[in-house]
């Protein structure tokens, strides 16, 4: 396995190939047409699109703008919904409570946690000296997984009942401290934690510490070796 230079891991396994299912609009249109009992130009009188566009969505040669469809399936009463992978409803993202932004009027990264009355060195800005604003996120992503983990776990004692804690944000930080005091070594893998990545972690880890170990006796065996010139001048 290659390693790349310097602290980082192996370049990562390109990902596999997701399979994207597209939903048959054309049969979709036309299930409604079925349940309303409505013709193509009727299906366009209660939509307000030309009698043209049902044909065209009809024949796949039209692909119709997401409330286009909505305003379609809705007239037989049809609504659209994302599920995951095991069909459960995924809600879409709720703002934060009283729709807070940035003082730009931007939202927040949705990625991120928004933090509410950030206390002193949970902002990022506090080793700058900037002003503490009301609230702030997480730019730090291990941290902020470490946690949605913990806090996962404290939250669903019955379903987490029989797993170990994870680490408390204290404990976390900790390890991450001591782990960059011994020598810059990579950041672990994120979540779930996949075999493969936590196996070259390791491996990658292993490689800059026997680096490390090497340098310092190459430095011993110099530092200790006689030195000519200095005898020479006594």
């Amino acid at each position: 396995m290659d390693i790349i230079e310097g602290d980082r891991l192996p370049a990562e396994p390109p990902p596999a190939p997701v399979d994207i299912v597209v939903p048959d609009l054309s049969g979709l249109v036309r299930r409604v047409r079925r349940s309303a009992d409505l013709s193509q130009r009727e299906l366009a009188e209660r939509t307000g699109l030309a009698p043209s566009t049902i044909a065209r969505i009809e024949s796949r040669s039209l692909a119709p703008a997401l409330d286009t469809l909505a305003a379609i399936l809705s007239v037989a009463g049809l609504r659209l919904v994302v599920v995951d992978a095991e069909n459960r409803r995924v809600p879409p993202m709720e703002d934060p409570p009283g729709d807070l932004r940035d003082g730009a009027g931007r939202r927040f990264p949705s990625h991120l946690d928004v933090i509410l009355d950030p206390l002193p060195g949970e902002w990022w800005g506090d080793r700058y000296g900037c002003a503490r604003p009301p609230e702030t996120f997480h730019r730090d992503r291990p941290l902020r997984d470490a946690m949605r983990r913990r806090s996962v776990w404290e939250v669903r004692v019955a379903q987490f009942r029989t797993v170990p804690p994870p680490p408390t944000i204290e404990h976390w930080m900790m390890m991450q401290a001591r782990c960059r005091a011994c020598g810059r070594l990579p950041d672990p893998p994120p979540p779930p934690f996949a075999p493969t990545a936590v196996l070259r972690y390791l491996q990658a880890a292993a490689l800059l510490l026997s680096a490390r170990a090497a340098d310092h006796e190459d430095v011993s065996r110099r530092t200790h070796r006689g030195v000519p010139w200095a005898t020479a001048g006594r």
